[in-house]
């Protein structure tokens, strides 16, 4: 924008400032930090666009200067540009020269070939300044399609990256609601665990518990057995002694000793009394217990 101002107004660059064009810097520490410096000044001048290095070289150097041409010097201090070398400068800073003879004067050719030659460069640098804008407005143009792409690019991959700040945000939440149920359920499950445990070791009570009642029931079953065993033999031997015992009676009743006889018949009425009672009440005795040892041996197989 400063080159197409100065292109366009380049007669305010014409202006004096203490015998220097206006544009130019004289400061050694500053200047060395501007682009284009004057050939013909070397170091000493130097200058920030190209509009301030024509204004001074048309202002202190209008001459073909053999510098620009040969390309010893450069503007920028690199290779000379073939275009800007073949701009023919005038220097008039320095006196015209006159002819040999005293009387000559200026004749009016010169004049007009040096005011031709001056509108044919004022034609070419404004035609090169013409090419430069229109380069620098498309490049330009392209830089800022570029910048728009990438503020744009830029402005997605904010947003990309704050939507993956707010679901890595999501994914810590959900790790730390995830770790303390898991706390929980490893709690329940040492709970639960213990609960297990003592349902086991009870559950192991109780079989050894049932263990023992079944030894115990066993135990007693074969107590019951052998009593039962030991009352029937018993029982056996009771009833073979009172078979005995009345064989005996009836064989002492019929067979009796001679003392037992007269004695049997002094006291006949009353020993057959008390010899029938005995009878009577053994037979008694006998079927009563027949009777109570068939109704145990019944509860027995039952």
């Amino acid at each position: 924008m400063q080159q197409k101002l100065c292109s366009r107004g380049s007669g305010s660059f014409l202006l004096e400032r203490n015998g220097q064009a206006c544009g130019a810097i004289t400061d050694p520490v500053t200047s060395c930090d501007l682009p284009f410096r004057c050939p013909r000044c070397g170091e000493q001048e130097r200058f920030r666009s190209l509009a301030s290095l024509r204004a001074h070289l048309e202002y202190r150097h209008s001459y073909r200067s053999p510098d620009v041409v040969t390309g010893a010097f450069s503007i920028t201090g690199k290779l000379p540009d073939p275009l800007t070398a073949a701009i023919p400068w005038h220097d008039m800073s320095l006196p015209t020269r006159r002819g040999p003879g005293p009387g000559s004067g200026p004749g009016p050719g010169p004049g007009r070939c040096t005011a031709a030659a001056s509108a044919a460069v004022r034609r070419r640098l404004a035609s090169i300044l013409r090419a430069a804008d229109s380069t620098m407005q498309r490049r330009l143009a392209k830089v800022s399609t570029e910048l728009a792409q990438t503020d744009t690019e830029l402005l997605c991959e904010r947003a990309h990256s704050q939507h993956l700040a707010q679901e890595r945000q999501e994914v810590a939440e959900r790790e730390r609601s995830l770790s303390r149920q898991v706390d929980v359920a490893v709690m329940v499950i040492a709970a639960l665990r213990e609960q297990l445990n003592a349902s086991e070791n009870e559950l192991e009570r109780r079989e050894r518990e049932v263990i023992t009642i079944q030894k115990f029931l066993e135990a007693a079953a074969r107590q019951e057995t052998c009593g039962k065993v030991r009352i029937q033999r018993f029982i056996e031997n009771l009833l073979r002694r009172i078979a005995l015992a009345e064989r005996l009676v009836e064989y002492y009743q019929v067979n009796g000793s001679p003392t037992q006889c007269n004695h049997y018949k002094v006291q006949h009425t009353h020993t057959h009394t008390h010899t029938h009672t005995h009878t009577l009440s053994s037979s008694k005795f006998k079927k009563c217990f027949l009777l109570g040892f068939s109704s145990l041996s019944a509860g027995v197989k039952t």
